[in-house]
């Protein structure tokens, strides 16, 4: 229990009288990287707000750091965690990205020395030296998810959560993504739990919540899950090509283990 940033316990919700969390269950990790993956249109975004304390419970407790959800502590709570939504362009308030960047801060009373400090954390870390004087509107569409990114985390919280925010990326953005994501993690020991319904952007993570029916129904690495193979493509969530292929090539003895990069699979055939 030391080591537990973020307890979930027993949560629920409807919203029109459909049931989109039911009595879900789960914790996490200081300092780890995390994924709730599940089919589109399952609730992901409604998990994420809940958690961000945007949307409020029917029953059960959220804990962040020790900190419990509720209208007492909810400014406590609020500055523990940083958001990004799915519907990025509705997220700016500013029309510069240095602008974007300083207005969380000035809100919180910070003087001009540390508003400049930390945004020399944060636009190392993510990248951002390049274009913080530039209009908001010039950037592309992986440049705003790092400006919000950024912004969310300005103000040191403990907790980034992210909602499904690899869903429009490219390949070689996702991977650069998932990059800058492990340098938040490891630089400004930030835990951070994101939202998608791909196994291919859980390759890494150090936990996966599979969530069905508003309920978590598979828990544990990538390694572990993908052995549910089955489990997963009748709940909707559709399996690589490579990975699948990888799987029964283990199956029947040709390869050792599961690889998803094509040329290691052909490398191990050809041996």
């Amino acid at each position: 229990m030391g080591n537990v940033l973020l307890k979930v316990d027993n949560i629920s919700l409807s919203v029109n009288s459909n049931v989109i969390l039911n009595n879900l269950s789960f914790s996490v990790e200081k300092n780890s990287i995390n994924a709730v993956l599940c089919p589109n249109n399952c609730g992901k975004t409604t998990l994420i707000k809940t958690l961000s304390g945007i949307t409020c419970l029917d029953d059960g407790e959220i804990t962040l750091n020790g900190i419990e959800l509720n209208k007492d502590n909810f400014n406590k709570y609020i500055l523990e965690v940083g958001t990004v939504l799915e519907d990025i362009d509705n997220q700016f308030i500013c029309d510069k990205v240095n602008d974007e960047l300083k207005y969380p801060l000035t809100n919180l009373g910070c003087s001009f020395d540390e508003i400049q400090k930390r945004i020399d954390i944060v636009s190392s870390v993510l990248k951002l030296s390049l274009i913080l004087g530039k209009d908001i509107t010039r950037l592309t569409y992986f440049e705003k998810i790092k400006v919000l990114i950024a912004a969310s985390i300005v103000h040191s919280p403990k907790l980034l959560l992210l909602d499904d925010v690899f869903r429009f990326l490219n390949v070689k953005e996702k991977k650069g993504l998932f990059k800058l994501l492990k340098d938040v993690n490891n630089k400004l020991s930030i835990a951070i739990i994101f939202t998608t319904s791909s196994l291919e952007d859980v390759l890494d993570v150090d936990n996966i919540f599979v969530i069905n029916d508003g309920q978590v129904v598979m828990n544990g690495s990538f390694d572990n899950i993908i052995y549910n193979d089955n489990e997963l493509s009748k709940i909707g969530i559709e399996i690589p090509l490579m990975i699948d292929l990888s799987r029964k090539l283990e199956f029947y003895k040709l390869i050792d283990k599961i690889y998803y990069d094509p040329d290691k699979v052909v490398d191990k055939l050809w041996k």
